[in-house]
Protein backbone atom coordinates (compact mmCIF):
# COMPACT_ATOMS: atom_id res chain seq x y z
CA UNK A 1 0.00 0.00 0.00
CA UNK A 2 1.46 3.28 -1.16
CA UNK A 3 1.40 6.41 1.02
CA UNK A 4 0.99 10.02 -0.50
CA UNK A 5 3.54 12.51 0.80
CA UNK A 6 2.33 15.99 2.15
CA UNK A 7 4.19 18.98 0.58
CA UNK A 8 6.64 20.80 2.71
CA UNK A 9 6.22 24.46 3.89
CA UNK A 10 8.99 25.73 1.58
CA UNK A 11 7.45 24.09 -1.35
CA UNK A 12 4.09 25.72 -0.49
CA UNK A 13 5.65 29.20 -0.23
CA UNK A 14 7.37 28.76 -3.58
CA UNK A 15 4.10 27.82 -5.27
CA UNK A 16 2.28 30.80 -3.76
CA UNK A 17 4.92 33.20 -4.98
CA UNK A 18 4.73 31.73 -8.46
CA UNK A 19 0.99 32.15 -8.59
CA UNK A 20 1.22 35.73 -7.31
CA UNK A 21 3.77 36.67 -9.97
CA UNK A 22 1.67 35.07 -12.67
CA UNK A 23 -1.39 37.05 -11.63
CA UNK A 24 0.60 40.30 -11.65
CA UNK A 25 1.98 39.54 -15.06
CA UNK A 26 -1.42 38.81 -16.44
CA UNK A 27 -2.80 42.03 -14.93
CA UNK A 28 -0.05 44.12 -16.54
CA UNK A 29 -0.64 42.45 -19.83
CA UNK A 30 -4.39 43.25 -19.68
CA UNK A 31 -3.72 46.91 -18.80
CA UNK A 32 -1.43 47.23 -21.79
CA UNK A 33 -3.96 45.89 -24.15
CA UNK A 34 -6.69 48.24 -22.80
CA UNK A 35 -4.40 51.25 -23.20
CA UNK A 36 -3.61 50.43 -26.82
CA UNK A 37 -7.27 49.95 -27.70
CA UNK A 38 -8.25 53.19 -25.94
CA UNK A 39 -5.60 55.14 -27.77
CA UNK A 40 -6.51 53.89 -31.23
CA UNK A 41 -10.25 53.13 -31.27
CA UNK A 42 -11.80 56.65 -30.71
CA UNK A 43 -9.88 58.63 -33.34
CA UNK A 44 -10.36 58.56 -37.09
CA UNK A 45 -6.85 59.08 -38.53
CA UNK A 46 -8.39 60.76 -41.59
CA UNK A 47 -10.56 63.17 -39.63
CA UNK A 48 -8.78 66.52 -39.46
CA UNK A 49 -11.73 68.40 -37.98
CA UNK A 50 -11.39 69.97 -34.63
CA UNK A 51 -12.71 67.83 -31.82
CA UNK A 52 -14.99 70.09 -29.82
CA UNK A 53 -16.40 69.16 -26.49
CA UNK A 54 -20.04 68.21 -26.60
CA UNK A 55 -22.24 71.03 -25.31
CA UNK A 56 -25.45 70.09 -23.63
CA UNK A 57 -28.16 72.49 -24.92
CA UNK A 58 -31.33 72.92 -23.00
CA UNK A 59 -34.45 71.61 -24.67
CA UNK A 60 -36.51 74.39 -26.31
CA UNK A 61 -40.10 74.75 -25.35
CA UNK A 62 -42.08 73.88 -28.52
CA UNK A 63 -44.14 76.76 -29.91
CA UNK A 64 -47.85 76.08 -30.38
CA UNK A 65 -48.66 74.90 -33.88
CA UNK A 66 -50.73 77.59 -35.64
CA UNK A 67 -54.02 76.64 -37.23
CA UNK A 68 -53.51 75.99 -40.95
CA UNK A 69 -54.61 78.93 -43.03
CA UNK A 70 -57.03 78.31 -45.90
CA UNK A 71 -55.25 78.62 -49.17
CA UNK A 72 -57.35 80.79 -51.49
CA UNK A 73 -58.31 79.09 -54.72
CA UNK A 74 -56.59 80.62 -57.71
CA UNK A 75 -58.79 82.91 -59.75
CA UNK A 76 -59.76 81.56 -63.13
CA UNK A 77 -58.37 83.49 -66.03
CA UNK A 78 -61.35 84.75 -68.04
CA UNK A 79 -61.49 83.59 -71.62
CA UNK A 80 -61.52 86.33 -74.22
CA UNK A 81 -65.04 87.22 -75.33
CA UNK A 82 -65.84 86.56 -78.99
CA UNK A 83 -67.07 89.29 -81.23
CA UNK A 84 -70.82 89.80 -80.71
CA UNK A 85 -72.95 88.24 -83.41
CA UNK A 86 -76.64 87.64 -83.83
CA UNK A 87 -77.89 84.93 -81.42
CA UNK A 88 -74.76 85.25 -79.25
CA UNK A 89 -73.65 87.41 -76.32
CA UNK A 90 -77.20 88.50 -75.60
CA UNK A 91 -77.90 89.70 -79.16
CA UNK A 92 -80.75 87.78 -80.73
CA UNK A 93 -82.92 88.18 -83.81
CA UNK A 94 -86.56 89.15 -84.10
CA UNK A 95 -87.87 86.44 -86.44
CA UNK A 96 -90.38 88.83 -88.03
CA UNK A 97 -87.92 91.64 -88.83
CA UNK A 98 -84.41 90.18 -88.68
CA UNK A 99 -83.42 93.03 -86.36
CA UNK A 100 -81.35 92.35 -83.22
CA UNK A 101 -83.04 92.11 -79.81
CA UNK A 102 -81.60 92.03 -76.30
CA UNK A 103 -83.63 88.97 -75.31
CA UNK A 104 -84.36 85.77 -77.16
CA UNK A 105 -88.00 86.16 -78.23
CA UNK A 106 -87.75 83.90 -81.27
CA UNK A 107 -89.81 81.09 -79.72
CA UNK A 108 -92.60 83.36 -78.46
CA UNK A 109 -95.82 83.26 -80.43
CA UNK A 110 -96.60 86.68 -81.93
CA UNK A 111 -100.02 88.31 -81.87
CA UNK A 112 -101.95 89.14 -85.04
CA UNK A 113 -104.33 92.06 -84.48
CA UNK A 114 -107.27 92.64 -86.84
CA UNK A 115 -107.45 96.41 -87.46
CA UNK A 116 -110.10 98.46 -89.19
CA UNK A 117 -108.95 100.27 -92.31
CA UNK A 118 -111.96 102.32 -93.31
CA UNK A 119 -111.58 106.06 -93.41
CA UNK A 120 -113.91 106.86 -90.50
CA UNK A 121 -111.83 104.60 -88.24
CA UNK A 122 -108.49 106.19 -89.17
CA UNK A 123 -105.90 106.93 -87.98
CA UNK A 124 -105.01 103.60 -86.38
CA UNK A 125 -103.24 103.38 -83.03
CA UNK A 126 -99.92 101.53 -82.78
CA UNK A 127 -99.53 100.50 -86.41
CA UNK A 128 -95.95 101.87 -86.59
CA UNK A 129 -94.94 99.30 -83.95
CA UNK A 130 -96.08 96.36 -86.08
CA UNK A 131 -93.37 94.05 -87.46
CA UNK A 132 -95.46 92.80 -90.40
CA UNK A 133 -98.65 94.24 -91.87
CA UNK A 134 -100.85 92.24 -94.25
CA UNK A 135 -103.45 94.20 -96.25
CA UNK A 136 -106.28 91.91 -97.36
CA UNK A 137 -109.50 92.66 -99.27
CA UNK A 138 -112.80 92.11 -97.47
CA UNK A 139 -116.40 92.69 -98.46
CA UNK A 140 -117.57 96.07 -99.69
CA UNK A 141 -114.44 96.85 -101.71
CA UNK A 142 -112.44 97.74 -98.58
CA UNK A 143 -109.37 96.19 -96.99
CA UNK A 144 -108.52 95.22 -93.46
CA UNK A 145 -105.06 95.30 -91.89
CA UNK A 146 -103.63 92.33 -90.02
CA UNK A 147 -100.77 93.61 -87.86
CA UNK A 148 -98.23 91.16 -86.37
CA UNK A 149 -96.24 92.01 -83.24
CA UNK A 150 -93.51 89.65 -82.04
CA UNK A 151 -92.97 91.45 -78.72
CA UNK A 152 -96.20 92.90 -77.36
CA UNK A 153 -94.99 93.66 -73.83
CA UNK A 154 -94.39 97.40 -74.37
CA UNK A 155 -97.10 98.22 -76.89
CA UNK A 156 -99.02 101.44 -76.49
CA UNK A 157 -102.68 101.66 -77.50
CA UNK A 158 -103.53 99.26 -80.35
CA UNK A 159 -106.75 99.82 -82.31
CA UNK A 160 -109.26 99.90 -83.52
CA UNK A 161 -109.73 96.14 -83.36
CA UNK A 162 -112.27 94.60 -85.71
CA UNK A 163 -113.58 91.19 -86.75
CA UNK A 164 -111.64 88.34 -88.33
CA UNK A 165 -112.21 86.55 -91.66
CA UNK A 166 -111.31 82.98 -92.59
CA UNK A 167 -108.39 84.16 -94.77
CA UNK A 168 -106.91 85.91 -91.73
CA UNK A 169 -107.12 82.67 -89.73
CA UNK A 170 -105.25 80.93 -92.55
CA UNK A 171 -102.49 83.55 -92.64
CA UNK A 172 -102.16 83.70 -88.85
CA UNK A 173 -101.25 80.02 -89.00
CA UNK A 174 -98.25 80.83 -91.23
CA UNK A 175 -96.67 82.64 -88.25
CA UNK A 176 -98.29 80.47 -85.51
CA UNK A 177 -99.82 83.69 -84.19
CA UNK A 178 -102.47 84.35 -81.54
CA UNK A 179 -105.32 86.28 -83.17
CA UNK A 180 -106.63 89.39 -81.40
CA UNK A 181 -110.12 90.22 -82.69
CA UNK A 182 -113.52 91.66 -81.94
CA UNK A 183 -115.95 89.21 -83.50
CA UNK A 184 -115.59 87.21 -86.69
CA UNK A 185 -117.41 85.69 -89.63
CA UNK A 186 -119.11 82.28 -89.24
CA UNK A 187 -116.58 80.67 -91.59
CA UNK A 188 -113.70 82.19 -89.61
CA UNK A 189 -115.07 80.74 -86.35
CA UNK A 190 -115.57 77.37 -88.02
CA UNK A 191 -111.96 77.40 -89.24
CA UNK A 192 -110.68 78.46 -85.80
CA UNK A 193 -112.43 75.49 -84.20
CA UNK A 194 -111.39 72.93 -86.80
CA UNK A 195 -107.72 73.94 -86.76
CA UNK A 196 -107.41 74.69 -83.07
CA UNK A 197 -106.28 78.25 -83.80
CA UNK A 198 -105.83 80.63 -80.88
CA UNK A 199 -108.46 83.36 -81.14
CA UNK A 200 -108.47 85.90 -78.29
CA UNK A 201 -111.83 87.53 -78.93
CA UNK A 202 -113.54 90.42 -77.22
CA UNK A 203 -116.68 89.55 -75.31
CA UNK A 204 -115.68 86.07 -74.18
CA UNK A 205 -113.27 84.69 -71.60
CA UNK A 206 -110.51 86.86 -73.07
CA UNK A 207 -112.42 90.08 -72.49
CA UNK A 208 -109.92 91.23 -69.85
CA UNK A 209 -107.37 92.17 -72.54
CA UNK A 210 -109.74 94.64 -74.23
CA UNK A 211 -111.14 98.04 -73.37
CA UNK A 212 -113.24 100.51 -75.31
CA UNK A 213 -111.91 104.00 -75.79
CA UNK A 214 -114.01 106.33 -77.91
CA UNK A 215 -111.37 109.04 -77.42
CA UNK A 216 -108.44 106.97 -78.70
CA UNK A 217 -107.84 109.62 -81.40
CA UNK A 218 -106.90 113.03 -80.03
CA UNK A 219 -109.59 115.64 -80.64
CA UNK A 220 -112.16 113.13 -81.91
CA UNK A 221 -114.84 110.82 -80.61
CA UNK A 222 -115.18 107.61 -82.61
CA UNK A 223 -118.19 105.35 -82.96
CA UNK A 224 -118.48 102.41 -80.59
CA UNK A 225 -117.50 99.83 -83.25
CA UNK A 226 -114.24 101.70 -83.80
CA UNK A 227 -113.36 102.04 -80.11
CA UNK A 228 -112.11 98.53 -79.25
CA UNK A 229 -108.45 98.65 -78.17
CA UNK A 230 -105.78 96.86 -76.17
CA UNK A 231 -102.22 97.59 -75.03
CA UNK A 232 -99.04 95.86 -73.97
CA UNK A 233 -99.79 96.00 -70.27
CA UNK A 234 -103.13 94.21 -70.64
CA UNK A 235 -101.69 91.62 -73.01
CA UNK A 236 -98.65 90.87 -70.84
CA UNK A 237 -100.70 90.71 -67.65
CA UNK A 238 -103.52 88.45 -68.81
CA UNK A 239 -102.25 86.24 -71.65
CA UNK A 240 -100.00 84.17 -69.31
CA UNK A 241 -103.08 83.38 -67.19
CA UNK A 242 -105.06 81.91 -70.06
CA UNK A 243 -104.87 78.21 -70.78
CA UNK A 244 -103.21 78.70 -74.17
CA UNK A 245 -99.87 77.92 -75.74
CA UNK A 246 -97.69 81.05 -75.78
CA UNK A 247 -94.54 79.58 -77.38
CA UNK A 248 -93.86 77.81 -80.66
CA UNK A 249 -93.53 74.06 -80.83
CA UNK A 250 -89.93 72.88 -81.22
CA UNK A 251 -90.46 71.91 -84.86
CA UNK A 252 -91.89 75.29 -85.92
CA UNK A 253 -89.97 76.88 -88.80
CA UNK A 254 -90.00 80.66 -89.19
CA UNK A 255 -91.14 81.61 -92.72
CA UNK A 256 -88.68 84.47 -93.33
CA UNK A 257 -84.93 84.71 -93.79
CA UNK A 258 -83.04 88.01 -93.77
CA UNK A 259 -79.90 89.53 -95.20
CA UNK A 260 -78.04 92.80 -94.75
CA UNK A 261 -78.24 93.58 -98.47
CA UNK A 262 -81.60 92.60 -99.94
CA UNK A 263 -81.68 95.06 -102.84
CA UNK A 264 -82.67 92.92 -105.85
CA UNK A 265 -79.85 92.24 -108.30
CA UNK A 266 -80.90 93.17 -111.82
CA UNK A 267 -84.11 94.78 -110.57
CA UNK A 268 -85.99 97.71 -112.01
CA UNK A 269 -86.49 101.12 -110.44
CA UNK A 270 -89.31 101.32 -107.92
CA UNK A 271 -89.38 104.82 -106.49
CA UNK A 272 -93.16 104.64 -106.22
CA UNK A 273 -95.41 101.58 -106.04
CA UNK A 274 -99.22 101.55 -106.21
CA UNK A 275 -101.22 98.47 -105.23
CA UNK A 276 -104.88 98.58 -106.33
CA UNK A 277 -107.55 96.56 -104.52
CA UNK A 278 -110.64 97.68 -106.44
CA UNK A 279 -112.29 99.96 -103.94
CA UNK A 280 -109.08 101.60 -102.75
CA UNK A 281 -105.34 101.73 -103.42
CA UNK A 282 -102.16 101.94 -101.34
CA UNK A 283 -99.17 104.01 -102.45
CA UNK A 284 -95.54 103.57 -101.35
CA UNK A 285 -92.87 106.21 -101.91
CA UNK A 286 -89.21 105.29 -101.54
CA UNK A 287 -87.02 107.37 -99.21
CA UNK A 288 -83.37 106.77 -100.13
CA UNK A 289 -82.04 108.43 -96.97
CA UNK A 290 -83.78 105.92 -94.71
CA UNK A 291 -83.99 103.09 -97.27
CA UNK A 292 -87.71 102.59 -96.56
CA UNK A 293 -91.03 103.04 -98.30
CA UNK A 294 -93.54 105.47 -96.77
CA UNK A 295 -97.17 104.46 -97.16
CA UNK A 296 -100.14 106.64 -98.13
CA UNK A 297 -103.82 105.82 -98.71
CA UNK A 298 -107.04 107.71 -99.41
CA UNK A 299 -104.86 110.55 -100.70
CA UNK A 300 -103.11 111.09 -97.35
CA UNK A 301 -100.07 109.79 -95.49
CA UNK A 302 -100.87 106.66 -93.48
CA UNK A 303 -100.06 107.82 -89.93
CA UNK A 304 -100.17 106.40 -86.41
CA UNK A 305 -102.50 108.17 -83.95
CA UNK A 306 -100.09 107.38 -81.09
CA UNK A 307 -97.15 109.35 -82.46
CA UNK A 308 -98.35 111.06 -85.69
CA UNK A 309 -95.55 109.25 -87.59
CA UNK A 310 -96.07 108.00 -91.12
CA UNK A 311 -96.00 104.23 -91.49
CA UNK A 312 -92.93 102.90 -93.35
CA UNK A 313 -91.60 99.53 -94.48
CA UNK A 314 -88.26 98.10 -95.50
CA UNK A 315 -89.79 95.34 -97.65
CA UNK A 316 -92.85 95.24 -99.91
CA UNK A 317 -94.31 91.90 -101.06
CA UNK A 318 -97.26 91.74 -103.46
CA UNK A 319 -99.16 88.48 -103.90
CA UNK A 320 -101.30 88.43 -107.03
CA UNK A 321 -104.07 85.88 -106.54
CA UNK A 322 -107.70 85.01 -107.11
CA UNK A 323 -110.22 86.98 -105.03
CA UNK A 324 -113.84 85.94 -105.62
CA UNK A 325 -117.23 86.09 -103.93
CA UNK A 326 -117.59 83.48 -101.19
CA UNK A 327 -119.77 80.55 -102.24
CA UNK A 328 -121.48 77.73 -100.35
CA UNK A 329 -123.38 77.96 -97.06
CA UNK A 330 -121.55 81.16 -96.11
CA UNK A 331 -122.04 82.83 -99.47
CA UNK A 332 -124.37 85.71 -100.19
CA UNK A 333 -122.80 87.83 -97.47
CA UNK A 334 -120.56 89.72 -99.85
CA UNK A 335 -117.49 88.21 -98.16
CA UNK A 336 -114.47 87.18 -100.18
CA UNK A 337 -112.84 83.85 -100.87
CA UNK A 338 -109.10 84.36 -101.40
CA UNK A 339 -106.74 81.76 -102.83
CA UNK A 340 -103.74 81.57 -100.51
CA UNK A 341 -102.57 78.05 -101.34
CA UNK A 342 -101.10 76.77 -104.58
CA UNK A 343 -98.82 79.05 -106.58
CA UNK A 344 -98.89 82.41 -108.31
CA UNK A 345 -96.93 85.49 -109.32
CA UNK A 346 -96.05 88.63 -107.46
CA UNK A 347 -93.41 91.29 -106.85
CA UNK A 348 -90.81 92.19 -104.27
CA UNK A 349 -89.50 95.73 -103.68
CA UNK A 350 -86.61 96.85 -101.51
CA UNK A 351 -84.05 99.62 -101.69
CA UNK A 352 -85.77 101.40 -104.59
CA UNK A 353 -85.69 98.30 -106.81
CA UNK A 354 -88.28 95.63 -107.60
CA UNK A 355 -88.23 92.17 -109.15
CA UNK A 356 -90.93 89.64 -110.07
CA UNK A 357 -91.27 86.67 -107.72
CA UNK A 358 -93.18 83.43 -107.55
CA UNK A 359 -95.17 82.64 -104.43
CA UNK A 360 -96.24 79.14 -103.42
CA UNK A 361 -97.88 77.45 -100.47
CA UNK A 362 -98.29 73.69 -100.38
CA UNK A 363 -101.32 73.60 -98.08
CA UNK A 364 -103.11 75.43 -95.29
CA UNK A 365 -100.51 74.25 -92.75
CA UNK A 366 -97.44 75.38 -94.71
CA UNK A 367 -95.69 78.77 -94.95
CA UNK A 368 -95.54 80.95 -98.02
CA UNK A 369 -92.39 80.40 -100.07
CA UNK A 370 -91.16 83.26 -102.25
CA UNK A 371 -88.64 82.54 -105.01
CA UNK A 372 -86.77 84.68 -107.51
CA UNK A 373 -86.65 84.02 -111.27
CA UNK A 374 -83.55 81.84 -110.89
CA UNK A 375 -85.30 79.63 -108.34
CA UNK A 376 -83.45 80.87 -105.26
CA UNK A 377 -85.48 81.68 -102.17
CA UNK A 378 -86.15 85.33 -101.45
CA UNK A 379 -84.27 86.94 -98.57
CA UNK A 380 -85.77 90.02 -96.97
CA UNK A 381 -83.99 93.15 -95.80
CA UNK A 382 -83.87 93.67 -92.06
CA UNK A 383 -86.84 95.75 -91.01
CA UNK A 384 -90.62 95.87 -91.24
CA UNK A 385 -92.50 94.15 -94.06
CA UNK A 386 -95.76 94.97 -95.85
CA UNK A 387 -97.56 92.13 -97.66
CA UNK A 388 -100.51 92.91 -99.95
CA UNK A 389 -102.93 90.34 -101.33
CA UNK A 390 -103.99 91.91 -104.63
CA UNK A 391 -106.83 90.53 -106.80
CA UNK A 392 -105.80 89.23 -110.21
CA UNK A 393 -108.27 91.72 -111.67
CA UNK A 394 -106.27 94.65 -110.24
CA UNK A 395 -102.81 95.99 -110.96
CA UNK A 396 -99.54 96.68 -109.14
CA UNK A 397 -97.86 99.70 -110.72
CA UNK A 398 -94.21 100.72 -110.46
CA UNK A 399 -93.27 104.30 -111.34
Amino acid sequence: MSTRRRPTRRRRRRRSRFVRNLVILLALLVLGVVFVIGACGDTDPYDDSEQLPEIQTPEETPEPTPEPEETPEPEETPEPEPEPTLESDGIYENPLTGLPTDEDISMNRPIAVMMSNIQVALPMNGITQADIVYEIPVEGGITRMMAFFQDYSDLQTIGSIRSVRHTNVDIAGVHDAMIITSGGSPLAHSLINSRGATNLEEGGRFNSIFYRNRNRISGRTVAGEHSVTTNGNLLSTHIPNFDIRTTHDDDFIQPFTFTDNATPVGGSTANEVIARFGGKSSTFTFNSDRNVYYMSQFGNPFVDANNSEQVSFSNLIFIHTSVTALQGPHGGSGRRDIEVTGTGQGFFAHGGQFVPITWSRADAYSPFVYTLSDGTELELGRGKTYIAIVPLTETIDFN
